[in-house]
Formats: structure tokens, sequence, C-alpha cells
């Protein structure tokens, strides 16, 4: 534990499983929210996907099918949690036919009521789980400042074309079936509400065609232990994180700026080895964060904010509009504006190309201007999939960074670019 934060232990967390549920609809795929009770001890009143803990049963290994081993409980636990909470059953018969659909929803009843489990209803109805229909696309876990924690994977389903969702009332208060940035704008509107995982998920299917779409794009890796460089410039610490966007595999970059009091830019990576190694590198310093500042809100870039910002009790600094697409509140963002840090500013200059509330940072110095550009320049999230760029607003932005005169660019992906003109 870092000196800049105290308190006991966190919880030890407890393996799940959540399910992001398509299907086709008139405006794009439509993916399925349910809302959770009041009475529930964990995100009560909250629109989530279906899914829960890993049950001991899970890890039977003749229910996985091809699932790599390390994965198989959880895929296991996504297909009984699907069937348990929406009564759609991800399955078939041994010999090819059709499950009786009298005696599925028996079995569904008594696993609801914990008369069963999983392995004995597969054997008793002679099922194959299709964990092979599922697409794995992130794995987040819970911020330790929370009393109950759990480390979940998401996987994203179709809905099999037979059938017709049904509800276990004692979890499920409503439920709705929206596109994904209808689901953020209702969001926005006050009308649902959601925790981070959930929005960000969302807003890294909203320009998703389809489940394949998905599968192809969204491809979860090993995340590589988190490397922080030091001395590339003064009042600059560079710390390169391996799960951005919850997503393990896909690196960025996250920034200490300043001395003594320290900006934190873009931390993208929401797991506790992220979080643990920014804390560090911030407490090597010898400073302290005193804000979080982002480029943009794609999850690569901010998908680790919220959970820093309520362990260390820090304000969220965010482009112009960036908090439409946001479960958490952020202050956003004048161009011109400066954030001190502490005997040092950050120049806020509004760059709009890749997103609507894209922004940059200058920082000078005696060495010169530096930028930390985010997505402006040095490439994209590299397992995501992006909303179309403006790119007249994007070679606008390009025009303003140029006039700074950088001397380096620090960009949200890749190492530093000594010319902005080696960054085309």
């Amino acid at each position: 534990m870092s000196d800049q934060e105290s308190g006991p232990d966190p919880a030890m967390p407890r393996p799940a499983a959540t399910v992001v549920l398509l299907r086709p609809g008139p405006a794009g795929p439509e993916i399925l929210l349910t809302q959770r009770p009041s009475t529930m001890a964990f995100a009560g009143d909250m629109f989530v996907f279906p899914g829960g803990r890993v049950d001991e049963a899970d890890a039977d290994p003749r229910l996985a099918g091809a699932v790599p081993p390390d994965d198989a409980p959880f895929a296991v636990a996504a297909v009984r949690e699907l069937f348990e909470e929406a009564g759609v059953l991800l399955a078939e018969r041994r010999d090819g036919r059709a499950p009786d659909a009298a005696a599925v929803a028996g079995a569904r009843r008594a696993l609801l009521d914990g008369e069963t489990t999983l392995p004995l209803v597969a054997d008793a109805l002679e099922l194959r789980l299709r964990t092979d229909l599922l697409a794995p696309i992130a794995h987040w876990t819970t911020p330790p400042i929370m009393p109950r924690r759990f480390d979940t994977r998401f996987f994203a389903a179709e809905l099999p074309a037979d059938a017709e969702p049904a509800f276990a009332t004692e979890e499920v208060v409503s439920h709705r079936w929206l596109t994904a940035r209808a689901a953020l704008d209702a969001m926005a509107a006050g009308e649902v509400a959601m925790w981070l995982p959930t929005a960000a998920t969302l807003q890294q299917l909203a320009y998703a065609r389809d489940l394949e779409d998905i599968r192809a794009r969204i491809v979860p890796g090993t995340a590589p232990a988190p490397r922080v460089v030091v001395g590339e410039r003064p009042g600059l610490t560079r710390v390169v994180v391996g799960s951005a966007g919850a997503v393990p595999g896909q690196t960025v970059n996250a920034y200490l700026v300043g001395q003594g009091e320290l900006i934190l830019v873009d931390p993208g990576d929401p797991s506790d080895a992220a979080a643990d190694a920014i804390l560090d590198a911030a407490a090597v310093s010898g400073g302290r964060i005193v804000a979080i500042a982002l480029t943009h809100v794609d999850p690569d870039h901010a998908a680790g904010a919220e959970a820093l910002a309520l362990r260390l009790e820090l304000p969220i600094l965010a482009g112009p509009g960036a908090q439409r697409d946001l479960p958490f509140l952020v202050r956003e963002l004048a161009d011109g504006e400066r954030i001190g840090a502490g005997n040092k500013e950050l120049l806020v200059v509004a760059t709009p190309g890749p997103r609507a509330d894209h922004v940059a940072f200058a920082l000078t110095g005696s060495g010169g201007t530096i930028v930390l550009t985010g997505d402006l320049v040095g490439g994209r999230a590299s397992q995501a999939i992006l909303g179309p760029p403006d790119e007249p607003a994007w070679a606008a932005s390009m025009e303003r960074i140029r006039g700074l005169r950088p001397t380096r660019i620090y960009p949200g992906h890749g190492e530093p670019i000594e010319e902005i003109e080696a960054a085309q």
C-alpha cells in the first residue's frame, strides 16, 4: 500500500462471469440490460448484464468444451447464470436433438432453488454446453475499496434464434433491449443507472456490427506486467499498463506529471496491478497525486480513473462533452485552461478528431514544450471497435499541435516521438 492511501486490507475478489447478450435490431445489435432489485447487497437498482459468481460445480471439466482450462469455470458460470437469470440456455443435446422444453424449465427451477447443479442437469438432459458460442471481451475486478469484490470475466453471445428470455423475478425487476448507443444515452439522461464496467463495455460495443465483428476485433490476451519509465523528462513518469479498457493484452501509456503535486493522465487500465504500479511510481517520485486528467473517455484511456479517484478522493478532469459516456462525475475542461501540477502547469488544448471530447496537454519547461497527445498521434487502441473519426477536425487539431512547436510528443500508445512529422 502506498503512502497516499491507508486503511484495512482489501477483500479478496470472488470469481464471477457475465454475458453481454445480443440480438439483431433495426438500428444495429441490441443488448440485454437487466435491472437488479434494490434489495440486492451488490449493485442494487443498477442495470447490468446477466451474470454472477462462479460456483464450485462450474469447474467440472466435463462441462468446459474447448475452452482453455483457466477460462473454463468462468465460461461455464456464464452459461449457467444466463440460463438461471434470463432463461436462455446455450446448450444442445449430445445426440443433436433439441432439449425437451418442459425438462429444461424444470431444471432451471431446480437450479434457482439450489436443488441441483449444472453438471447434474447436463447429465440428466444429456446436454453439451455451447461455451464456444461465448466471445471473451474483458476482465474487470471490483476496486479494493469495495467491501464485496468480484474478479469477473465478460463474454458476448448471441440470443439463439428460437430463444425467448424469461426472467427470474427475484434477480431481475425489469429489463431493456437497447443498442449500446441508446443505452449510454439513457444513462446520460438519468433513465438507467450503471456502474463503470457496464458503461465501458457498451462504449466498446457501440460500433460493433455483430458478434463475429466483436469476436474478430476484441481478442483478450495475456496482460504484460506494468512498466515504469522514468528519466525521459524532468517531472514526467510514464507507466505502460497492459489491460487498457479491461482488455488484457491491450497496452496504453499513463503519465504522472509534475513535481510534488502530480496530475495522473489517462489511467486506462482498471486492474489492481496497474493501480499499484501507478501509486508506487508516485511514491518513488516523492509526489502525491492530486487530480486525474483524461485526454478522452475511450475505455482504454479512462477505465482506471474512477477506482483511483475513489481510493484517493481525487477530481477527474476531461474534455468538453466527456460526461455523456461516463457513469461517474467529471469536471469538463475548457480549451486554454491551465491545470496546476506542483510547480508546473498543463495547458489544455482542445484536439477533436479521434473523439469530440479529445484534448491534449502541453507542458513547457527549460527543455522546450512537450505534448501528451492521447490518440491524436501514435495510433489508437489495438483491441477495440472504434467510431469513425472526424477527419477535418483531426487535421485542424494536428495544426494546433504543430503550432506549439513541441520538442517531443508523448502519445497514448507507443514510444515517445521526437518530431511531430514522424507521427504522420
